[in-house]
């Protein structure tokens, strides 16, 4: 399965922005995801449904402000980030495409 089939298959909510909110581990913990272009996904916050209902308004719009920031990264950039392990890399479909 790719890395990305569940949330292009609809298993994730689209919050809008590039922003993707993704059940885990039997829907006791959320995941944000910021999306690419679908072409690579970031799990950049990752939370307890029990600590945490939900993201409030203005941690959704600072999420989708880091997408913007991410969309405007090249593929050199993403693969420096995760050479220097600022990204890590749990799954990969491919190479990232240039």
């Amino acid at each position: 399965m790719r890395c990305s089939s569940e949330a292009n298959q609809g298993q994730a909510d689209d919050l809008g922005g590039g922003i993707w909110k993704k059940r885990l581990n039997e829907n006791r913990h959320r995941s944000i995801i910021l999306a690419k272009g679908r072409q690579y996904w970031v799990y950049q916050f990752l939370f307890a449904k029990q600590a945490q209902s939900n993201i409030s308004k203005s941690e959704l719009a600072a999420f989708r402000k880091l997408a913007k920031l991410y969309e405007g990264l090249s593929s050199d950039q993403i693969q420096r980030l995760v050479d220097r392990e600022d990204f890590l890399e749990i799954c990969s479909d491919n190479k990232i495409q240039q």
